[in-house]
């Protein structure tokens, strides 16, 4: 209690305490339904970053930002606009006589080439790539039935030009080719038009059949020769793989609520209004819980502090409130933020960050009224402090600090927009409530939100944010995470 005494003076909850609470009780079930119903229709499609579906999400952040007559900083909007690149290999194919395989239909391409033409190879068969010795490999392309990264990248050191991957379970891989199609036939989005490691290095997945007849051989024969592989007569093959450059337009959305006497300093509260859009079969993934309730949350807690303004309450602190693109790709629009921040970030004294709120995991099927609080304590002794004495003074959860340990293996801290503010040193919290069965699939729908829960967590945001803003002095930053800052 010593500790929190001198965090949190008591004197500043004497003055505020009443305050916050009358505008955290704004934040309503009803109100969030209502704005994730909007967010997470069918009519936004998914909200994959560069689609029609996604720019309907900006601009109805947008409209909303400006009813509630919050600042827009972006020279006079509340859209920060950049444009990122993606290769397409639709057009992409290898053809063995008269037969021709079409990358997403046949074959999936993974990898990177830039061709003017159709290209003749040299076939030869690897096998299971247990007796390569006194191959040359140089210059060839290479049928392997081998499905390890070690097989792939041993025959890329001994010379293939390309490697053609041969699935024996057929049916399966036909089952899962509009997913794997999905995603890899399309690269990742980049800031630089030209991909920095612009290396040749092509790789397909196809069945055993068809490598069989690129070989002019048999399945049987193919899958009987696998530790003999010399036993195949080598062939040619024709490849065409030529990268066409799509460029994707996109916007970070955000809100500026202007503090009092520190002004100049900047809470930011965060989260992604992107999601992953429809399948190849149409089916939407809506994103209610990732990350709709998250963006749902952030409208919630700006729609509070507005309120609190207009009522002689206005925050000591300023508040940025951030709805970044690009987040399922790779964490890219905070990347962008923090890389062309629109307040200085030395100036930025915490990031809150909001991933999936509005559901409850396995492990807490029995005790819905927990929160994950992730990376709290990583940068600053004070910010955890905070958070638990806001939690124990207004909202009574249970905070679940599982994915703060350093030897999680599924390394939460790193996986959402929280980190390119901690990367910079920025103290942050990231406000996650755990995966689940629909978790990136079109089933993850509003009708499986519980609301109640979802309220009571932004309200726990709501008021840590308010103590964050208002205190006398900014968090120090006091604790050094290593491998926040060597690791990218």
């Amino acid at each position: 209690m010593l500790l929190v005494a001198l965090i949190i003076p008591a004197g500043l909850f004497a003055r505020q305490k009443d305050a916050s609470t009358k505008y955290a009780k704004t934040i309503t079930e009803a109100d969030m339904k209502a704005k994730l119903t909007v967010l997470a229709s069918d009519e936004f499609g998914g909200r994959e970053t560069g689609t029609e579906g996604q720019k309907k999400a900006s601009a109805f952040l947008e409209d909303f930002y400006k009813d509630l007559g919050l600042f827009a900083p972006v020279d006079g909007t509340y859209r920060q606009k950049f444009s990122m690149y993606q290769s397409d290999w639709s057009e992409v194919y290898v053809k063995a006589g008269k037969n021709k395989l079409f990358n997403g239909k046949d074959i999936v391409f993974r990898g990177n080439a830039n061709m003017t033409s159709e290209q003749t190879f040299d076939v030869v068969y690897v096998g299971n790539t247990s007796t390569l010795e006194g191959m040359n490999l140089t210059g060839k392309v290479v049928i392997s039935t081998a499905r390890d990264r070690s097989s792939q990248k041993l025959l890329f050191d001994m010379g293939a030009r390309a490697i053609l991957e041969a699935r024996e379970n057929e049916e399966q891989f036909k089952q899962g080719m509009p997913r794997f199609a999905r995603m890899l036939g399309l690269s990742r989005l980049r800031f630089n038009e030209t991909p920095e490691n612009d290396e040749e290095r092509m790789l397909f997945y196809m069945t055993v059949s068809n490598a069989a007849d690129i070989l002019n051989t048999t399945r049987e024969k193919l899958l009987a020769a696998q530790e003999s592989p010399t036993d195949i007569k080598a062939g040619t093959v024709n490849i065409f793989a030529k990268r066409k450059i799509k460029t994707i337009d996109t916007e970070n959305m955000m809100a500026f609520l202007e503090g009092t006497d520190k002004k100049d300093e900047v809470l930011v509260i965060s989260s992604h209004y992107d999601h992953i859009g429809t399948n190849a079969d149409g089916a939407i993934n809506n994103g209610a819980d990732d990350d709709g309730s998250g963006t749902t949350g952030v409208m919630e807690i700006a729609e509070a502090f507005v309120q609190a303004a207009k009522e002689g309450h206005r925050p000591r602190r300023s508040i940025l409130f951030l709805n970044v693109t690009g987040e399922e790709k790779g964490l890219l629009g905070s990347a962008y933020y923090a890389d062309h921040p629109i307040y200085p970030l030395d100036k930025t004294i915490n990031n809150l960050n909001i991933d999936m709120i509005g559901r409850v995991d396995p492990e807490h099927e029995n005790d819905r009224e927990y929160i994950y609080v992730i990376g709290s304590e990583k940068l600053s002794s004070h910010l955890k402090v905070i958070s638990e004495f806001a939690n124990i003074t207004y909202t009574n959860l249970k905070l679940d600090y599982k994915f703060d340990d350093p030897n999680d293996t599924n390394r939460i801290y790193y996986r959402s927009d929280h980190y390119n503010f901690a990367k910079n040193g920025i103290p942050i919290i990231f406000y996650f409530n755990g995966t689940h069965a629909d978790y990136h699939r079109p089933t993850d729908t509003i009708d499986k939100i519980e609301f109640d829960v979802m309220a009571k967590r932004a309200k726990l945001v709501f008021h840590t944010a308010w103590i964050l803003a208002n205190r006398e002095a900014r968090t120090p930053v006091d604790r050094t995470d290593d491998m926040t800052y060597n690791r990218d």
